[in-house]
């Protein structure tokens, strides 16, 4: 059980008191009853050896003689109510004279014998309460005679008595004015500490604004003006801390990178979002996959979900069990990773693109050396051209495309009639279209004049309705409309082909992207077309949108800025 520092300080106090009167009385007592056995021997010596044995020393006194002057002495002396018992005998121990009057002959006592062999003797008898006086009585150096005294110690037991019972009562009320003060002493002391406690516990509590109000200036108030320097500097230091949790929290809460922390029972601590965002309601899937990974904290893991491909690092710290806890890093690398594959996916086009010809050349070219028609020949080196044609438009349209990529202006600007330059090139493909028999028209309304690049506004024009001619089926309709909207011009192109399905329209201006590979192969096409014109919409500030549905044809729209670049 808890006790307080007042009860601890009153049972001190009181047992200081009680051990100090203890060791005192024990000494008092001691000295007050040595005190009066050394009176009472001092006094019962000085009455014998003064007048009694100078009496008795007279060998010629008869027994009668000596008992007379036993009696008068006891009668007289002052003395004479504290000896209980008196006795001389002669040389032999025989009974000379007694007080009270004995009717034996011999009293055997050690100390008589002693003092018959000439020594005095003063002994304290507990038992019966009682001192023993022997006293040789001499005749020069012979001793003739012995004196025995016995002396009642109860007087001196009960003046000890006394004095104990009125020592006790000095002790009670010395031990009641002793707690008494010691209780007014405690609350003095313990009064400021509770009150100091109390504060104390309400600045663990978090209210670190309590007035600490102790004005004793001995060691209780240093401990105050202590506990108000500490408040003082806890507070600072709780804002400081405060301040930088919040400019943490900010910083995590805002980076593009994921953060998600969790302690050594795999308890998420902290989670940002970012992290939430790329983990959309996996985190519990991502913390039991990653969290069973091995590896060191430089390792990076790389986790992809249905949608992303996320880079993951690790760190470890010392959570508040004292135990491993787990910090990922997790960066979006869904970008880079189409990139590296789109990457990939090109250099093995290029390469593929490329080696088809060089194939088709290689074979034609070890045919020639063993053919002898002249008509085979010229064939066989028709088709040589045709390959090298390919492969030198597919290099073109490569290095116009890195070009582009790289950011070089190629654009050559100037006031362009657009309304001129469609009718142009739809004229120019309408020879192509009525070899399929199709209906190539063009709706154009106004003249519209921009400043644009005429030959790559023509190129992108040529590859789109081109594209449409190609795919469209035999007696198809394409339509090619020019339009002004607010500062907007729009381009057109129309057909009821076949159509594009719908996983296919966000890749068809990648680079060597084809909806159908072995057909495009077959109509002699590279891949590159629809990527050309896209990046050439986009060097003029535009874009082109293509909507389409299988079976029910494909619209391209290209969009240029109409305000003046």
């Amino acid at each position: 059980m808890t006790k307080s520092i007042e009860s601890r300080l009153i049972i001190v106090f009181g047992l200081l008191i009680l051990m100090v009167m203890f060791i005192s009385s024990f000494f008092i007592i001691d000295r007050v009853r040595n005190y009066f056995f050394e009176d009472v021997q001092k006094k019962i010596e000085f009455m014998a050896q003064s007048s009694l044995l100078k009496l008795l020393q007279d060998k010629r006194l008869k027994n009668s003689e000596i008992q007379d002057i036993i009696d008068q002495t006891m009668k007289e002396s002052q003395f004479g109510f504290m000896i209980s018992k008196l006795i001389v005998t002669d040389s032999q121990g025989r009974l000379i004279a007694s007080f009270p009057r004995l009717t034996i002959d011999f009293f055997s006592s050690d100390e008589i014998l002693n003092s018959l062999a000439g020594y005095k003797v003063v002994k304290q008898d507990n038992e019966r309460q009682v001192l023993i006086f022997s006293f040789p009585i001499k005749d020069g150096k012979v001793v003739q005679r012995a004196l025995y005294l016995e002396v009642s110690s109860q007087n001196v037991l009960g003046t000890v008595r006394d004095i104990k019972n009125i020592l006790l009562m000095a002790y009670v009320v010395a031990i009641t004015f002793s707690l008494l003060i010691g209780f007014l002493f405690a609350k003095t002391l313990s009064n400021p500490l509770r009150k100091l406690t109390k504060q104390a516990l309400e600045m663990a509590n978090g209210n670190l604004d309590v007035k600490i109000d102790i004005n004793s200036k001995d060691e209780i108030g240093k401990l105050a003006d202590a506990f108000a320097k500490m408040a003082r500097n806890i507070k600072m230091y709780v804002s400081e801390l405060e301040f930088e949790k919040q400019k943490l929290e900010r910083i995590l809460q805002n980076m593009s990178d994921g953060v998600v922390a969790i302690n050594s029972k795999n308890e998420i601590i902290h989670i940002n979002e970012s992290a939430n965002k790329f983990l959309n309601g996996r985190v519990e899937e991502f913390i039991n996959k990653m969290g069973k990974e091995s590896g060191s904290d430089t390792e990076v893991t790389i986790y992809t979900t249905d949608d992303l491909t996320l880079e993951v690092s690790k760190a470890t710290f010392i959570d508040s069990y004292m135990n491993r806890g787990l910090i990922f890093i997790i960066h979006d690398i869904t970008q880079q990773a189409k990139l590296d594959s789109m990457r990939k996916q090109f250099v093995a086009n290029v390469s593929h693109e490329l080696r088809t010809p060089i194939t088709t050349i290689k074979t034609y070219s070890e045919t020639l050396l063993d053919v002898d028609n002249e008509e085979t020949k010229k064939q066989f080196l028709s088709v040589i051209i045709k390959e090298c044609d390919r492969m030198t438009r597919l290099v073109s349209d490569l290095l116009y495309l890195s070009r582009l990529d790289s950011g070089e202006n190629i654009l050559n600007l100037e006031e362009v009639n657009l309304s001129e330059l469609v009718r142009f090139v739809c004229e120019k493909l309408k020879i192509h279209a009525k070899k399929k028999n199709q209906t190539l028209s063009c709706s154009i309304l106004q003249d519209i004049v921009a400043m644009v690049d005429r030959d790559k506004i023509e190129q992108v024009l040529i590859n789109l309705i081109s594209n449409a001619v190609t795919y469209v089926q035999e007696g198809g309709q394409i339509n090619v409309v020019l339009q002004k909207e607010e500062d907007k011009i729009k381009i057109i192109v129309k057909d009821n082909g076949p159509g594009i399905p719908e996983e296919d329209l966000p890749r068809i201006f990648e680079r060597f992207y084809r909806v159908d590979k072995a057909r495009s192969r077959e109509l002699g096409g590279s891949g590159l077309g629809l990527s050309i014109a896209d990046e050439i919409v986009k060097a003029h500030g535009g874009k082109i949108l293509v909507e389409s549905k299988v079976g029910s044809g494909t619209t391209f729209t290209v969009v240029l800025p109409a305000k003046s670049l």
